[in-house]
C-alpha cells in the first residue's frame, strides 16, 4: 500500500515538476527574447548615430551616396531591424502558445513602427539637409527610443515574468495538498500496519516470548528450563530443538583437569581464599614467585604471604566488588618481600552467595624501580632547568643595566626613546625567567603576579614624565605557560607603553586599565586609556617597530587582535583573545 501511495505521488509531483520546468524555460526564452529585441533596437540607435557622425565629418566634402561607412552603417541599421522583427516574431509566437498576449506586446509593436517610420524619414532628410536631421536626431529620435521603446520593452519582460511567478505559485500549492494527501494516506497505511501487528503479536509473538525467557534462562546456566508448548507448527519444532539442546547441555560438563589447566596456565600470581582468609588454591606461577611449594601454602592464612603494612588497597567493598588494581608487597619464603600489583574480586556461587576470594598479583619490581630512576632523573633536570632559568634572568638584567647605562649618555631623544623602549620589554621577557625560577612549576607562571609586578616596573620607568597616570590592573587568577607568557607579556608592555607616551596631552592626569580575564578557555585581554583616543585606521596601517611587534606577537599567540574605535578624546581600547594551552 506504502508502495502504491509512493508511486501516484511521485507519478503526479513529476508531472507538476515538468510542468514547473516549462514555465520556466519559457522563462528564460522571453529574457532571451526581449534582450536581443532591446539590444536589436541599441544597435540600431547606435548604427543612426554613427550615421549621423559620419555625415557631420564630411557634410562638405563628399554626397550621402559617395560615402561607404555611411552607405556600410545604413545597411547595418537596416539588419538589426530585421533582427528585431524576428525576436518579436518569436516572442509573439511563444506567448500566442499560452493564449495570453498583452496589450504591452502590441504598445511596444505600435512604438516599434513609429521608431522605423521616423528613423527611415530621417535617413532621407539626412541626404538633403544635414543640419536640420541632426536636430531632428537629438530632440526626436533619440528622446523617443528612451522615453518609449525602452521602457516599453521592460514593462513586457516584467509583465511576462510575473505571469510565470502566479502559475509557478500555483504548481506549488498543488503539490503542498498532495504533500498533505500524501501524509494522510501514509498515516493511514501505518495504522494498519499497527492493527496487523497487534494481530500477528497475539496469534504468533506469545510462543516466541515464551522461547526468548526460556533461552535467557538457559543462558544463565539454569539447565532445567524447559518449554512447555506442543505443536506441530515451526514454533512447535523450535520449542522441541531448544529442549534436546538444553539436555544436551545438561549432559556435558566441563572437565576439573580442563579449569586447571587454564589456572595453571596464568603467568600472574593467583590465590584462592574462603570466606575465613584461608589458601584454598594457588597456582604455580604464586609458588614461583613466593619461593614456597603449592602444598606449603593451602591451607595457610592469606595474610600470612601478605606484607598487610605495606599495601595500598582501598577499603571499600565496591572496590573489591569491581577487582580494582592496587600495589602490594608479598613476604617471600626468605622473608624478604616483592611488590606485586594486587586485584582481588568476591568469589560466589550459582545462587550468588560469597564463598571466598580470588586474587591475581603481578611482580612489578622492575617498574618500581624504573620510575625511580625516572623521579631522579626528572629532578636532576628540574634543578637544570631552574638554573637555566635563573641565569637566562641574569643575563637579560645585564643586557636590561648595558641599556640604561647607554640611554644615560644618549642625547638624541629618538635613541633615548628606542634604548628605553627595549630596556622595558627584556625586563617583561626577564620578569617571566624570574617568576619560573621562583614558583614550584617551571613550565607555568602565576600571571596574575606577574602582570603587577610587570605594570609596577613600567611605572617606575615613567616616574619622571610630567603626566600623573595610574595604572588601575584587574586580573583573574590564571597560570599561564611560558611559550604564551612572554608573547602576552610584551603585548601589554608595549600597548601600556604605548598609552603613557601618547594617550595624553603634555601635564594631563590619566588611567591606563589593564584587564585580563579567563572566560571558558580563552584568554581575554583588554587595555583602555581615558586619554586622547587613537583612530583605528591608522594603527592597522603603521609600519613602526611597536605596531609591528603588537601584529606579529598576535600572530604567535594564535589571537584575535582588535582595536575598538571610540568616540574623539574618549580615550582608546585594545582587545586580544586566545585560547588557553592548558
Amino acid at each position: 500500500m506504502l508502495a502504491l501511495i509512493g508511486f501516484i505521488t511521485n507519478r503526479f509531483t513529476s508531472d507538476i515538476r515538468e510542468e514547473q520546468m516549462r514555465y520556466v524555460n519559457e522563462a528564460s526564452e522571453v529574457v532571451i527574447y526581449t534582450g536581443q529585441m532591446e539590444r536589436n533596437l541599441f544597435q540600431s540607435l547606435n548604427f543612426l548615430n554613427g550615421i549621423r557622425e559620419g555625415l557631420e565629418a564630411n557634410v562638405e566634402n563628399t554626397t550621402f551616396q559617395e560615402l561607404p561607412a555611411v552607405s556600410e552603417q545604413t545597411k547595418n541599421f537596416q539588419q538589426e531591424l530585421v533582427h528585431f522583427e524576428e525576436s518579436f516574431a518569436a516572442l509573439k509566437a511563444l506567448l500566442n502558445e499560452n493564449e495570453e498576449l498583452p496589450e504591452d506586446l502590441t504598445e511596444l509593436l505600435k512604438s516599434y513602427q513609429v521608431y522605423k517610420s521616423i528613423s527611415r524619414e530621417w535617413l532621407q532628410l539626412g541626404t538633403e539637409n544635414f543640419e536640420q536631421a541632426n536636430v531632428m536626431f537629438i530632440n526626436s529620435i533619440e528622446p523617443y527610443f528612451r522615453n518609449n521603446i525602452i521602457p516599453e520593452i521592460t514593462d513586457l519582460r516584467s509583465y511576462v515574468l510575473n505571469i510565470q511567478d502566479r502559475r509557478n505559485r500555483s504548481l506549488e500549492n498543488s503539490l503542498d495538498r498532495a504533500a498533505l494527501a500524501n501524509f494522510l494516506a501514509t498515516l493511514f497505511s501505518v495504522l494498519f500496519a499497527i492493527a496487523l501487528a497487534v494481530y500477528i503479536y497475539r496469534s504468533i509473538a506469545n510462543p516466541l516470548s515464551k522461547l526468548s525467557l526460556a533461552a535467557k534462562k538457559l543462558g544463565q546456566g539454569n539447565l532445567n528450563e524447559r518449554i512447555e508448548y506442543r505443536s506441530k507448527d515451526e514454533i512447535g519444532e523450535l520449542a522441541d530443538a531448544f529442549n534436546s539442546m538444553a539436555e544436551g547441555l545438561q549432559n556435558k560438563t566441563v572437565s576439573i583437569t580442563y579449569v586447571d589447566n587454564i589456572i595453571e596456565s596464568i603467568h600472574e600470581a593467583l590465590f584462592v581464599t574462603d570466606n575465613d582468609g584461608i589458601l584454598k588454591r594457588v597456582n604455580s606461577a604464586a609458588a614461583r614467585l613466593t619461593g614456597y611449594l603449592p602444598e606449603e601454602m593451602i591451607g595457610k592464612p592469606a595474610k600470612k604471604f601478605y606484607e598487610l603494612d605495606k599495601r595500598n588497597k582501598p577499603d571499600d567493598e565496591e572496590a573489591e566488588e569491581s577487582g580494582t588494581s592496587y600495589e602490594y608487597a608479598l613476604k617471600k619464603k626468605d622473608n624478604t618481600s616483592i611488590p606485586v600489583l594486587f586485584s582481588e574480586a568476591r568469589l560466589r556461587d550459582s545462587q550468588g552467595e560469597m564463598v571466598g576470594m580470588v586474587s591475581v598479583a603481578s611482580d612489578i619490581s622492575e617498574r618500581i624501580e624504573r620510575e625511580k630512576e625516572i623521579r631522579e632523573s626528572l629532578k636532576e633536570k628540574e634543578v637544570m632547568l631552574a638554573e637555566i632559568h635563573h641565569r637566562v634572568k641574569n643575563n637579560l638584567a645585564v643586557v636590561s643595566g648595558l641599556l640604561q647605562l647607554q640611554s644615560f649618555n644618549a642625547e638624541d631623544k629618538e635613541v633615548l626613546k628606542a634604548l628605553t623602549d627595549s630596556q622595558t620589554r627584556i625586563q617583561s621577557i626577564a620578569l617571566v625567567h624570574e617568576m619560573l625560577y621562583e614558583s614550584e612549576s617551571l613550565a607555568y607562571i602565576k600571571y596574575n603576579k606577574y602582570v603587577n609586578d610587570l605594570l609596577q616596573a613600567i611605572q617606575s620607568m615613567h616616574l619622571n614624565s610630567s603626566n600623573n597616570i595610574d595604572l588601575v590592573a584587574d586580573v583573574d587568577p590564571i597560570s599561564l605557560s611560558i611559550n604564551q607568557a612572554i608573547p602576552c607579556s610584551l603585548l601589554i608592555n608595549e600597548l601600556v607603553v604605548n598609552a603613557f607616551k601618547h594617550a595624553f596631552d603634555e601635564g594631563k592626569e590619566g588611567k591606563i586599565f589593564i584587564d585580563v580575564k579567563k572566560k571558558e578557555n580563552k584568554i581575554r585581554v583588554a587595555i583602555r586609556d581615558n586619554g586622547i583616543g587613537i583612530d583605528s585606521t591608522r594603527f592597522e596601517e603603521a609600519t613602526s617597530l611597536g605596531a609591528t611587534l603588537i601584529k606579529t606577537l598576535s600572530r604567535q599567540l594564535k589571537a584575535k587582535f582588535q582595536v575598538i574605535d571610540r568616540k574623539e578624546n574618549q580615550g582608546s581600547e585594545f582587545f586580544i583573545e586566545f585560547v588557553h594551552d592548558q
